[in-house]
C-alpha cells in the first residue's frame, strides 16, 4: 500500500439542532463547508449529531423521556433518503472525507433504530458503520449492530475506520479494523454538559482515542458535541459552566494531541502525516509482525442480522 499524501483533518466540536432532522442535516453541511474552505480534507462531526443526541437517557426515567423518545424516533435518519443525499453533496462540494453520526431508522420500520456512523468520500457516500454495543442505558433507544458494518472505507488518506463513544474501549471491535488496514479513524461523542459533571475529566474520551491512536500508529480525529446552556434548559437540567463539557482534537500516531480544542464551540484542525504510520509501525504492527496468529486469531461474523428470512422452496 503507497503511502498517501499529508492531508489536513478537522474536527467538529458544535451544538446540533437538537430533535430537528432538518435543521441538524443543513447545520452539519455548513460545517462541513466551512471546515473544507479551512483547508480541510477529512472532516468528524460528533455522535448523532442527526437528529441529536438522547441525553434524557442519563438524567431521567426513561418513562420521563417518552415525549422526547416519540421525536426522535420520527425525526431519525432513513438511509438512503433526503439528509443522507444533502450530506453527500455537501461532501463532495467541499472535496472532503466526511464522518458524521447520526440516529439511523430502517426504512419502513418502526420503533428500531441505530446509532449509526455515515461515511463520505470527495465523490459520493462510502457506507456506514453501526454501533455494536450501545452503552449502558442507551439499550433502551439504540438496537446494535452487526458485522457487517464493522468496516474500515477507502478514503485518499488510507483506510478509515470508525466506532462510536464508549465503542472505542471495545478491543476487538478496535482490533477488527486494524486488521483491515485502517490507517485513520474517526472516534465521536456526546456532549457531557448535561450530565451534570457526572464525568470529571477528559479522560473517558482521551484514554480509549489516545489508547487506539498509539497502539495502530494511526491519526484518530476525535470529535465532541458542544452541549449549551439552552440544551440543558430543554433537558431540564442544570448547566454547570465550570463542569467538562466537550473536548476535540486530532491524536497523532504517538497517543499525544497535534491540536486539541476544550470547552467551547468551534472546529480544530491539525496536519497530518501518514508516513509516521509506517514509521510507527515499525515497533508494534499488532496486526502484522507483532502478533502471534498461531496463538491468537479473531473472527469476524459479516451477517447482517434481520428479524426474519424468508425460506422459499
Amino acid at each position: 500500500m503507497t503511502t498517501p499524501p499529508p492531508f489536513r483533518a478537522a474536527a467538529v466540536q458544535e451544538s446540533s439542532v437538537w430533535l430537528d432532522r432538518a435543521g441538524s442535516t443543513e447545520k452539519a453541511c455548513a460545517l462541513i463547508a466551512e471546515a473544507g474552505r479551512g483547508g480541510a480534507q477529512l472532516v468528524a462531526l460528533p455522535e448523532s449529531f442527526v437528529p441529536g443526541f438522547p441525553y434524557w437517557i442519563f438524567t431521567r426515567a426513561l418513562r420521563d423521556g417518552a415525549r422526547w423518545h416519540r421525536r426522535l424516533h420520527d425525526e431519525a435518519v432513513e438511509v438512503p433518503g433526503p439528509s443522507v443525499s444533502a450530506l453527500e453533496r455537501a461532501a463532495i462540494d467541499a472535496g472532503v472525507t466526511a464522518v458524521v453520526g447520526v440516529t439511523e431508522r430502517d426504512p419502513g420500520r418502526v420503533g428500531t433504530l441505530y446509532n449509526t456512523n455515515l461515511v463520505f468520500g470527495p465523490e459520493g457516500y462510502l457506507g456506514k458503520h453501526r454501533k455494536l454495543v450501545p452503552t449502558w442505558t442507551e439499550r433502551a433507544i439504540w438496537t446494535g449492530g452487526d458485522g457487517s458494518t464493522l468496516s474500515v472505507f477507502p478514503t485518499p488518506h488510507g483506510p478509515l475506520g470508525t466506532l462510536n463513544c464508549g465503542e472505542n474501549v471495545n478491543t476487538l471491535a478496535r482490533y477488527a479494523l486494524l486488521a483491515q488496514g485502517e490507517r485513520v479513524h474517526v472516534a465521536n461523542f456526546p456532549s457531557c454538559a448535561p450530565l451534570g459533571g457526572a464525568h470529571e475529566n477528559t479522560n473517558d474520551v482521551y484514554l480509549p482515542a489516545a489508547a487506539h491512536a498509539y497502539e495502530g500508529r494511526l491519526y484518530n480525529v476525535v470529535s465532541q458535541e458542544f452541549g449549551t446552556p439552552e440544551l440543558c434548559e430543554r433537558l431540564e437540567v442544570e448547566y454547570l459552566p465550570d463542569v467538562w463539557n466537550c473536548i476535540s482534537g486530532v491524536i497523532g500516531p504517538d497517543g499525544d494531541w497535534i491540536a486539541s480544542l476544550r470547552d467551547e464551540p468551534g472546529i480544530v484542525y491539525a496536519d497530518c502525516d501518514p508516513s509516521a504510520t509506517v514509521d510507527g509501525r515499525l515497533f508494534h504492527d499488532v496486526a502484522g509482525h507483532y502478533n502471534r496468529f498461531d496463538v491468537l486469531r479473531l473472527t469476524i461474523d459479516r451477517r447482517a442480522l434481520a428479524p426474519f428470512h424468508e425460506v422459499v422452496e
